[in-house]
């Protein structure tokens, strides 16, 4: 499971399965957290925020019963997004906003 993998968008990602293991989360509540997350971003109308793919990407994988099940693919944004454990609408929305504001000074200074 512990699989660094590049997505068809050229990004880095994790598998939240992993990501859920490093935080000290079952799964399922880190999926409902990002869920909750996605549904913030998605309807902001605020450019300084983005698109919800720069942070986590739906996905799924094959459990051992050979059935299909949904995760996420966490961008380096996503997981830095998580590691703030902020919650709440307007800590949402404002910690994709600071994070994405870092990355373009990191891009700028390249």
């Amino acid at each position: 499971m512990k699989e660094l993998t590049i997505n068809t968008n050229q990004k880095l990602t994790l598998d939240s399965r992993e990501v859920a293991e490093l935080v000290g989360k079952r799964h399922d509540h880190l999926m409902r957290d990002i869920e909750r997350y996605s549904q913030y971003i998605s309807k902001s109308n605020d450019p300084k925020v983005g698109a919800v793919e720069n942070f986590f990407i739906k996905s799924t994988y094959v459990d051992a019963k050979g059935q299909t099940r949904p995760n996420y693919r966490i961008t380096k944004k996503g997981c830095e997004f998580i590691a703030h454990k902020l919650t709440g609408e307007k800590g949402t929305l404002f910690t994709a906003a600071y994070i994405n504001r870092f990355h373009e000074m990191e891009e700028g200074l390249k």
